[in-house]
């Protein structure tokens, strides 16, 4: 048999009660996990991939990506409506 490893790398544990990512404490059993948070053992563990896709949740760095793109989308799509007034404007005067 193979020695269980303390070093979870990758691993994120999921409390379903309090529906978070949470730390976790180890309880007895090889796989039983108690959220330190709620005190249950409803708990869920996996990659963070696994994790978010199962359970659906919303990944906060893609989020904040996002944001960022929308963010310079937003103010290049201002600038252009800017530009587009000033052009219009200066047409009118022509007239």
């Amino acid at each position: 048999m193979t020695k269980v490893s303390e070093n979870l790398g990758d691993i994120i544990f999921y409390c379903k009660d309090c529906e978070e990512i949470v730390e976790t404490l180890r309880v007895g059993g090889k796989y039983v996990y108690k959220c330190k948070k709620c005190g249950t053992k409803n708990v869920a563990f996996g990659t963070r991939k696994s994790i978010y896709g199962f359970f659906r949740l919303e990944d906060e760095e893609e989020e904040v990506k996002e944001e960022g793109k929308e963010g310079v989308g937003a103010v290049a799509v201002e600038e252009a409506v800017k530009e587009k007034v000033v052009a219009d404007g200066e047409k009118s005067e022509v007239k």
